[in-house]
């Protein structure tokens, strides 16, 4: 008798164990903010192992992510941590308890602290953010590489600490795979709002980083499909590269890197691959008779500038770049992709006369497409008097005569 209670007492527990892990497994995924029309970015990685191994680890990942301690980059250590804008005034990069904070000390009294939210890029400089109920503002301290080092975020006086600057949407459009955002009524009336201020963005609904559907299209049927046909093996239901046109594919990468100084027809996040850039926006305002494009953000404006672009009609740009992965390779590698076409046997091979025991072949990339000064971009290190250039290589493929002497 007492067996038969131990067993009934051992069935009922098994029982309300296994409802209890059915009800956890079957629990639903939160609802993508994009629609349903989305699946999760995890759902690619079940038959594109490799490329979304990859993909997770790009700047085009980390274009935007929740700042943790992992992911925030720059020295939270005492004698490393600080940013000096007069003899009483200092922002100090801090670790507490509830997360990374800048904190603006007067007279080495803390006056206002503000937490790492967000932070915006990874491999060149990384700047944060933090939320204040619908809006979010800019860290007025971020990190570049080239330094490594704090320096002013971009605009940012080294006098004055600033921590009032506004982030809207045209931000997160580049940085993020979605963001939602309504309009704030009671700024819409006043003629002196900023734009971003008129916007209330809804933070649960951030999609950070660029993910695999902001460049494929939605892809709820295409893994829907899939996961029920496991045997068929050419896509369906998805977007690849290899579908579209040239323009189609230029037009998939311009959407944010060519420049933010057009105006918008409609949102980028309604882009979608195959769509055409024109239906977005209005031409690009140049802001001189050279059509010069700053190296920032403009890399197709200035890639349409290159003899090597106008005279093909197959160029685009993941011709030299892998968009699941970062433009990290040895300048050797990119190199040969321009003896694809520039060959001794050809005529059009480069004139110049190396140094002995280099290799023409080996490095194009330096003085045709050279790192050159943002103008759109500059900081200042602590203690600094001058501002510190921000460099980005040009895709403006040409002959650079400070660069290069030409026989």
């Amino acid at each position: 008798m007492k067996k038969n209670r131990k067993s009934l007492a051992i069935a009922a527990v098994l029982f309300v164990f296994i409802v209890f892990l059915s009800q956890c497994i079957n629990t639903k995924t939160k609802p993508d903010p994009r629609g349903a029309a989305f699946a999760t970015e995890q759902s690619c990685r079940k038959c594109h192992q490799a490329v979304y191994d990859s993909a997770v680890t790009s700047a085009h990942f980390y274009a935007s992510a929740a700042a943790t301690a992992k992911n925030v980059l720059g020295n939270f250590n005492a004698g490393h941590n600080s940013f000096i804008y007069d003899s009483i005034t200092k922002v100090v990069m801090e670790q507490r308890d509830s997360g990374l904070y800048q904190v603006l000390y007067k007279n080495n009294q803390p006056t206002e602290a503000r937490r790492f939210d967000l932070v915006f890029g990874t491999r060149h400089a990384q700047t944060s953010l933090y939320w204040q109920d619908d809006h979010t503002y800019e860290l007025p301290v971020s990190y570049y590489h080239a330094v490594n080092n704090w320096g002013t975020s971009p605009g940012f006086s080294a006098t004055v600490p600033n921590f009032t600057r506004l982030i809207g949407v045209d931000s997160f459009e580049c940085h993020s795979s979605y963001i939602s955002h309504k309009k704030n009524s009671a700024a819409a009336g006043n003629y002196f709002a900023a734009d971003a201020a008129v916007e209330l963005l809804e933070k649960n609904s951030l999609v950070s980083g660029i993910g695999c559907q902001r460049c494929h299209g939605p892809a709820a049927r295409h893994v829907g499909f899939h996961e029920q046909n496991p045997n068929i093996k050419t896509a369906s239901f998805i977007v690849s590269n290899k579908t579209l046109n040239r323009q189609q594919q230029l037009d998939q990468c311009a959407v944010c890197h060519s420049g933010n100084d057009k105006r918008k027809l409609q949102s980028r996040f309604m882009f979608r691959p195959g769509d055409m850039l024109a239906n977005y926006f209005l031409p690009a305002v140049v802001a001189d008779s050279t059509n010069h494009f700053d190296v920032h953000g403009n890399q197709f404006n200035l890639l349409k500038q290159s003899k090597c672009f106008l005279q093909s009609n197959s160029i685009t740009c993941s011709s030299c770049h892998d968009p699941h992965g970062n433009a990290t390779l040895p300048v050797a590698v990119y190199s040969q992709k321009c003896m694809g076409c520039h060959t001794e046997a050809g005529g059009n091979f480069c004139t110049l006369t190396p140094a002995a025991g280099i290799a023409l072949k080996d490095n194009c990339i330096d003085c045709h497409m050279p790192k050159e000064a943002s103008g759109a971009i500059s900081f200042q290190v602590s203690g600094s008097a001058v501002s510190s250039s921000y460099l980005l290589r040009s895709h403006r493929i040409a002959v650079y005569k400070a660069a290069v002497k030409v026989n």
